[in-house]
């Protein structure tokens, strides 16, 4: 029980609240900004759609794997946390 309670309020503090932190980060907002520049340069070389295709399914795994990774960090983080309270008796 304990297990689906805490995946049901990371996965909250995932979705909602982390984003309004993430979007508020300067340095965050910044390699967004290289991101979308590189995008950018990247539409310039004209490769074919085969070519373009292959980047962007490369990208979307990479980008989903990263996002599966902070995901099970932020929810161990969470873990570990809950596991420290209940030592301590809090």
């Amino acid at each position: 029980m304990e297990s689906g309670i805490l995946n049901m309020i990371a996965k909250y503090m995932i979705a909602d609240r982390l984003e309004d932190f993430v979007s508020s980060d300067a340095q965050y907002q910044g390699m967004q900004d290289e991101v979308a520049q590189l995008d950018a340069q990247v539409a310039q070389l004209k490769l074919t759609r085969e070519d373009r295709l292959m980047i962007d399914r490369l990208l979307c795994a990479n980008n989903a794997s990263n996002a599966r990774y902070s995901e099970l960090a932020y929810m161990q983080g969470f873990r570990d946390c809950a596991a420290l309270m209940k030592e301590i008796g809090s």
